[in-house]
Parts: C-alpha cells; structure tokens; sequence
C-alpha cells in the first residue's frame, strides 16, 4: 500500500498546528511639549467659571468673548487663533480642529457666527496678550447648545517626527484649545439622543485586527460628557454561543455630530451572518442611560476580505480532510477489488485439481 499521500496530508496538518501567530503592539509617541498656556476671559454673559467659554444671548445679540495667551518664553511669539465647530473624533472625544466633517443633523453650524474665524497674534516674551471673537447668537430658535473650540498652535511651527514600534512615521504639531458652549438662555440644559446610523465590517492591516465599526450619531443639539459606554453585538436569531462585548472609554459625543465606534472581535475572524447590535451608555453616577439597538448582517464577500486583510488566510483544514478520507476510500476500495481479483484467478484452478482426483 502506497501511504505517500497519507504521509503528505500528516505534515500538511502538523504545520497548520504547530503555526505561530505573531501580534505586532505601537510604542507610545513622546508628546510635544510646549513654553506658552491658554486662560479664558469670563464676561457678563459667561455662565459659570468652569474652566471653558459657555455663554448665553438673546437671538441676534452679539456677545464678545475670547482667551488669554500667556507666553512664557523669553522670545517674542506669534500663535495662529482658530475657531472651529466641534465635532467628535472616533474614540469618541469632543474635538474642534480643521477637517472634522459636518453631521446631516447640524441645522447650525457656530463657525458661520464668529467673527474673527483665524487671527495671527504676536505675544510678547514672558507677558499675556488678550484675543477677543465676537459671536452673534442665531436667530434660528434651538433649545439645547451650539458647540466648537478656539485652537491655539505656535505660527509656522514645524513638524516633528516620531516612529512608531511598526514603523510607521508620524508627524506631530502642537496645539492647546479651549471649549466654546452657546446657548439661547441661561438655563437651556438638554440631554444628547443617540442612534446606529450603520454598522459595517473592518480591519487594520498593522494592527492585525478585525472587528466593526458602528456609526454613532448625537441627532440633537444636546450634550452630556464622558458617558460610559458597552457595546455588545450577537447573532440573529437568538445565537447564545456567540457573543462580542466591548467597552469604551468615557464617551464625549458632541452634539450634532457622528463618529465610529469600533467594536473588535478578537481572535475569531469575520463570518458571515446576521448580527444585532446592543450599545448602552452611561453616566458616571448611574443616574441616566441611553441605548441604541441596531440589526446588521455580514456577507460572505466582505468577511473573506476582512479577514485576508486582518492578516488570516483561508482555513482550508476541511478540503484537507475530505481528500484523506477520498484517498482512504480510494486506497481501501482499490485493496478490496484486487484481493477479489486474485482470489477469483485462484478458485478454477482449485476446482480443476479436484476433477482431476
């Protein structure tokens, strides 16, 4: 018997056993240091001291605001003052910066009422120089707030460069920024209202992860920070075997605004199938909860392609086996049809020899 393919099969097996997977980790970026500090001014339209502009004003009133830059080097400099709307960045931060893409959901967009939107200010050596914007409130009625920031960065800075442990290059600017909250009175107070927009599959080739994104949408103008948040998606129907749970960092969705909220599966790969989505999150005193609920499901082509892309290789394990157990079959069928054989050549001549007697 021929046991070369059987042979074959065994070290094909031992091989996918014995295989070592390799995780590549980032190395922390050193962060930038810097030699001047933000201060914000309180007028009499500021709400409380709270360490960020938060005013009120009547519809059409324009109220003047601004913060204090304090350089605390010995050489004189200039600075770029930037207003930007805010928005929320993918690990769920509140953030104000240039780029940040606008939700369907803003009816009002706050840059559109400031007035300086960029100045360039020269701060002299070791003193504090003001920097005043002028913010018209909307006439436009809302009920909850208009949020952004002022972004203050050294003019003309250059980049620095880092290297990350996968090697990766990264270049680094340095900013400091300040929070800006509007209302239309004094006492608005209005809570935020989630939902799932979409979930979708994805992957990151570096990290060797795969998971999927949920997109998290903040459709009013309302707000509430750092919000604990668990996400736990199963299989539909009713799957108990199946199970993803994962749990953020402390959440600050901005109003009107959308993000991706990434859920990662681990070790398992992507498969194909239909899948809910349960989000629950949280205030840190327990107190109020908000849950977002959303169905999605994962094609055959789109998981293979994750997966490929995560750094998986088709599992081919059970073609494999099926061509064992063919080549056994063939192997056992084989054997039993010429033992037949042979035995069929031997009966006439036994028969002929008792003739002959």
């Amino acid at each position: 018997m021929n046991f070369s393919i059987i042979k074959k099969l065994n070290a094909i097996f031992c091989a996918i056993f014995l295989s070592v997977l390799f995780t590549i980790t980032a190395r922390p970026v050193n962060a930038l240091s810097s030699n001047y500090g933000l201060k914000p001014q309180y007028g009499n339209n500021q709400i409380a001291e709270n360490g960020q502009i938060d005013i009120f004003g009547k519809p059409g009133q324009t109220v003047s605001t601004g913060i204090m830059i304090s350089n605390q080097s010995s050489t004189d400099s200039k600075y770029k003052v930037n207003f930007y709307t805010a928005g929320t960045s993918d690990d769920g931060s509140y953030i104000y910066q240039n780029g940040i893409r606008h939700d369907s959901s803003m009816k009002i967009n706050l840059k559109n009422y400031v007035r300086p939107v960029h100045q360039i200010i020269t701060v002299r050596a070791n003193s504090v120089q003001p920097v005043t914007f002028n913010i018209v409130i909307p006439q436009q009625k809302f009920t909850g707030y208009l949020m952004g920031g002022i972004s203050v960065a050294p003019y003309k800075q250059k980049a620095k460069t880092s290297l990350t442990g996968n090697g990766t290059l990264i270049k680094n600017k340095y900013s400091q920024g300040l929070a800006v909250k509007v209302r239309q009175s004094r006492g608005n107070i209005k809570e935020p209202k989630f939902r799932a927009r979409y979930v979708v599959p994805t992957a990151d080739k570096t990290l060797k992860s795969r998971g999927v994104n949920a997109n998290i949408q903040n459709y009013v103008d309302g707000y509430q920070a750092d919000l604990d948040v668990q996400a736990i998606v199963t299989r539909r129907p009713d799957d108990h075997k199946f199970k993803v749970k994962m749990k953020g960092n402390p959440q600050s969705v901005a109003p009107n605004s959308n993000y991706n909220f990434y859920i990662d599966w681990g070790k398992n790969p992507l498969q194909a199938g239909n899948y809910h989505l349960h989000m629950k999150y949280t205030t840190a005193d327990k107190t109020k909860s908000w849950i977002v609920d959303k169905d999605f499901s994962i094609s055959n082509a789109d998981a293979a392609k994750y997966n490929k892309l995560s750094g998986i290789k088709p599992n081919y394990m059970w073609l494999w086996i099926l061509i064992a157990i063919l080549a056994l079959l063939l192997v056992l069928g084989l054997g039993i049809y010429f033992g037949r054989r042979n035995q069929n050549k031997q009966q006439p001549m036994n028969n002929n020899m008792n003739n002959q007697r």
